[in-house]
């Protein structure tokens, strides 16, 4: 079995690059490309993002988890892939030839948005080559790592030697296709090496298809969210609130990535010790998953929601001034994703209670269709109002989980809720720091100057100190722990 710390640092180093790259390129690409053809891009990358995950079928956590519980098993293996693969080049295929007949007969505010709706959707008939599950499976982290450098360095210099005017919006979606298919198709190669196909009965593959289904739903579920919230908002006269929706969800999500990326490694661990049935193994790796996904994510989060507007301002210049509101009411709805993210995924899920979890997401979605709906009839479009519907639903969801978990006592509920609090309410001393610190640089607009980025810089690290201090006065195990594996990395070096 690898290591599951080596994984660990493998899987943040991939979150890193996923952030770290696009906080190159984005703030590029805001600025050279024009607000309209950008804004068509997020749009048409909108509803390509719909037609992407339905091709998918769900295969993606259900192949992690199934490859998971019979990894000692190489016939099972093959026989695993083997039926999702053929079931995935079905769907792939299947979606996107509906996807393609349906962009044919609509009509559109230029030629452009065609094309864009095209190229980008191009991605959902190759989904069929997506098996990262199998790597993940496998815990290949260090070769998704090396990988995952290559593609973002690839994409990173085609961005630079063929974006260079304000109207290369169409080469920009190609580079986005282009390199999404080479990540695909890198990864099989890969895995090929390992697995074979084998033969399965038609009869099979279509009793599995009628399994996946759950999980189609359950994958897909977040359609009904985020991706709800920005269907609405193509719809609206003012093209610039998607891309102000858009700009703010990915400076807030690239960052949330980064840091579930410990909780992402833990799931094949989790599976593999309810498998073997090992319950405390399996506790004692969730409190100390949750803990210091807590941990960082909610100074992150209240850092987000302060700093909110000056960070969207350095990441896409004064002329996305707008998406600032956006940027903070979404740090307040990653507080509520955090809280899923544990309850969903790494409870209910690995339990095997999917079909309650789809149930509960398919609940607040709803609740967000509705609310959204009610808005649009209003003719109100702004895109804060939609982030807002968006928290209250996933809160509803939270509860039904938490109602759920309680019932069928799945998790000592205390053990993992416990530092969620203690680390908010810390957290909260950050807004005081923010308006002092605020007052002291003598800010008053949001203009991009060298005092304004010395005042966030300021914040920042003064947040960050105290925020430590204040743990280390408070005994807190994570950060105990942390400045102990410290300690024993130097007396080693």
């Amino acid at each position: 079995m690898k290591n599951i710390k080596v994984n660990a640092l493998a899987s943040l180093m991939v979150n890193v690059l996923n952030i770290v790259f696009p906080l190159i390129t984005n703030p590029y690409l805001t600025r050279i490309l024009s607000k309209s053809n950008y804004s068509y891009f997020n749009t048409a990358n909108t509803w390509a993002s719909f037609v992407v995950p339905i091709a998918a079928f769900g295969i993606y956590n259900y192949g992690i988890r199934a490859i998971s519980k019979v990894k000692d098993d190489k016939n099972k293996i093959n026989y695993v892939f083997s039926k999702l693969f053929y079931i995935s080049v079905i769907t792939s295929i299947a979606v996107t030839a509906l996807y393609f007949i349906f962009i044919s007969v609509g009509e559109y505010e230029t030629e452009n948005l065609k094309t864009l709706y095209y190229i980008l959707g191009i991605q959902a008939l190759f989904q069929f080559l997506n098996i990262e599950w199998m790597n993940e499976a496998y815990e290949n982290y260090t070769f998704i790592l090396y990988k995952t450098l290559f593609i973002r360095i690839a994409m990173l210099v085609s961005i630079f030697a063929f974006i260079k005017t304000e109207d290369d919006i169409i080469p920009y979606a190609i580079i986005m296709s282009a390199t999404t298919i080479l990540n695909y198709l890198l990864s099989f190669v890969w895995i090929k090496r390992e697995v074979s196909f084998v033969w399965i009965d038609i009869k099979d593959l279509l009793m599995s298809a009628k399994g996946l289904t759950t999980m189609l739903l359950l994958a897909n579920a977040n359609m009904l969210y985020t991706l709800l919230d920005r269907m609405f908002i193509t719809k609206s006269p003012d093209t610039n609130y998607i891309s102000y929706y858009t700009i703010s969800f990915n400076i807030v999500m690239l960052i949330a990535s980064v840091l579930s990326g410990a909780l992402s490694v833990s799931l094949p661990r989790l599976g593999y010790y309810l498998g073997k049935k090992d319950y405390n193994a399996y506790e004692n790796l969730i409190n100390q998953g949750s803990s210091l996904f807590f941990f960082l994510m909610m100074p992150t989060s209240i850092g987000i929601m302060i700093l909110g507007t000056y960070a969207t301002v350095i990441y896409s210049s004064e002329k996305y001034l707008e998406a600032g509101i956006v940027t903070s009411i979404f740090a307040i709805r990653t507080i509520v994703w955090a809280i899923e993210t544990i309850l969903g995924k790494q409870i209910m899920f690995i339990n095997d209670f999917e079909s309650k979890l789809t149930s509960f997401y398919f609940i607040g979605g709803g609740l967000n269709l509705i609310l959204n709906s009610v808005l649009y009839f209003c003719n109100i479009f702004k895109p804060e109002y939609y982030i807002g519907t968006t928290i209250l639903a996933e809160g509803l969801v939270v509860l039904l989980e938490i109602q759920f978990i309680k019932k069928h006592k799945l998790i000592n509920f205390e053990s993992v809720f416990s530092p969620l609090y203690k680390y908010l309410i810390v957290s909260l001393g950050f807004i005081p720091i923010y308006f002092i610190t605020k007052l002291a640089f003598h800010i008053h607009s949001y203009e991009i100057t060298l005092n304004m980025i010395l005042m966030v810089c300021t914040v920042i690290s003064i947040c960050g100190i105290y925020y430590l201090v204040a743990l280390m006065i408070l005994k807190d195990l994570t950060i105990n722990y942390a400045i102990d594996m410290v300690k024993g990395k130097i007396k080693k070096s």
